[in-house]
């Protein structure tokens, strides 16, 4: 346990930090500043870990990886695992049952390392951004997914069109015992992802997870997000930003970073502000 730390900063991935398949210099430098002030840094993503591989260099500046959307955590850059949570097969197969009734197309994902891996099902409800998911990870995936012999899963991704508000809501309203979380297909943008895990899997109780790791309770936490799947790591820490252009609303709840900026590097120095201002009317 490191009970240095004076604070903790999260920054979700896709369409955040990385925006147009790139990571700008000045959010990195602001990255690599953090750990000089003695800040942990986290980045909380729904990609997993392969994905997560991708776009990360092996010296990228982060201590710990918040990965499928709090599936699992682990250590940057050992990548030493610290918390993988998943689905029974008995669950999975419940799950999946209930899914064909309503026709709609899902993925469902192997178990920590393997979660980049899916099996999937083809439902009556047609829509193009699962076909492009299912052509993506062409060398990762297998077609007639078995559900009365499911194994235990990591989570299962169900693709509805954007503007199908009710699939999801009608989802969350029978699984009530499993975490669902929306959010917006990284490859085109339009459509919703509905997310299945296991029970109290989130951004938000991985971030708590590494607050309680390292006994970060009373430190001033911040952090910022795009997604309706950042939603609850937001309304947890006590600095709260979003990026212009977020799919998310909040109104005033969010702190919304400017049009055309390094949005990290903007919330990052505004959250440093806020910590050197404590310390000097302390």
């Amino acid at each position: 346990m490191n009970a240095a730390y004076r604070g903790i900063f999260v920054s979700d991935l896709d369409g955040t930090l990385l925006r147009n398949g790139r990571i700008s210099e000045a959010d990195i430098r602001a990255l690599h500043g953090l750990k000089d002030q003695g800040i942990l840094r986290v980045i909380a993503t729904g990609r997993s870990l392969f994905s997560a591989r991708s776009c990360l260099a092996q010296d990228f500046p982060a201590d710990y990886l918040i990965l499928s959307t709090g599936s699992q955590i682990v250590t940057w850059p050992a990548q030493e695992v610290i918390r993988s949570a998943g689905m029974s097969g008995l669950e999975v197969r419940d799950i999946c049952l209930f899914l064909r009734t309503l026709g709609v197309s899902f993925m469902v994902h192997e178990n920590f390392p393997h979660n980049h891996r899916f099996a999937y099902h083809r439902g009556r409800i047609s829509v193009e951004d699962f076909d492009r998911r299912v052509a993506l990870y062409e060398s990762h995936s297998l077609e007639k997914w078995d559900c009365t012999n499911a194994s235990a899963a990591s989570q299962i991704v169900v693709i509805v069109d954007g503007n199908d508000a009710a699939m999801h809501d009608h989802i969350v309203g029978t699984l009530k015992e499993n975490s669902v979380i929306r959010a917006t297909s990284p490859l085109d943008g339009q459509s919703v992802w509905i997310e299945i895990f296991a029970t109290d899997v989130s951004k938000a109780s991985g971030i708590k997870h590494l607050v309680d790791h390292h006994g970060l309770h009373k430190v001033l936490s911040a952090a910022i997000g795009n997604d309706h799947n950042d939603r609850d790591m937001l309304d947890l820490v006590h600095m709260p930003f979003k990026v212009a252009d977020a799919f998310l609303d909040g109104g005033d709840r969010y702190i919304t970073t400017p049009e055309n900026c390094d949005a990290v590097a903007f919330a990052i120095a505004q959250y440093m502000e806020t910590i050197q201002s404590g310390m000097n009317n302390a």
